[in-house]
């Protein structure tokens, strides 16, 4: 028996222990994953997290499904308006500012929303085909309802969408422009 093949050999009891402990840290990374509960029409406030003022601040005003708080920071050359994700155990947002200050104020602050969804709604931990829908219906609903921006604000940020061919999980530029409308009026 090889070297390797001799560290890879487990024996029936030890076997039937990793098996059971993995099983119990699969449940346990389960059982903290959200239920659909927080659906899309959740606002922040109902989740405990107060309205955000103004744009550019270091505290986006998002939690997460956990109920911590999101932290905003910039990165530079980030390749996108902005991401969702963990520094540690932290939820951040991550936000490109060369990209966002040649966006209109209404569109950064969507941008920060829809990244603020992916955590509220659990997207990091239990993503589905429409996260990226869902988040944007999120955030479209939370900034006209926190009056950040208003439905005819979306048709004007058209020309900032126009070029985006979209991706696998995103819609194509105009596509998406017409699915926040849609997300307004529901």
């Amino acid at each position: 028996m090889s070297r390797s093949a001799a560290l890879l050999s487990v024996p029936p009891a030890a076997g039937k222990f990793l098996a059971l402990a993995g099983a119990f840290c699969a449940a346990a990374v389960l059982s903290r994953v959200p239920a659909r509960a927080q659906t899309i029409d959740a606002p922040i406030a109902s989740i405990g997290v107060p309205p955000v003022a103004g744009v550019g601040r270091r505290d986006p005003g998002c939690r997460d499904f956990k109920r911590r708080p999101v932290r905003l920071i910039e990165v530079k050359a980030l390749g996108d308006a902005g991401r969702a994700e963990y520094i540690g155990s932290g939820p951040v947002i991550k936000v490109d500012p060369e990209i966002m200050q040649r966006l209109p104020e209404g569109l950064q602050l969507f941008f920060e929303l829809h990244e603020c969804a992916h955590h509220a709604l659990g997207h990091l931990f239990a993503p589905t085909l429409d996260s990226e829908k869902e988040a944007d219906c999120w955030a479209i609903k939370e900034g006209v309802r926190r009056k950040v921006f208003t439905p005819s604000d979306i048709a004007q940020w058209r020309p900032h969408f126009e070029n985006s061919r979209g991706s696998v999980t995103h819609l194509p530029g105009p596509q998406r422009v017409a699915f926040l409308a849609n997300c307004v009026e529901e």
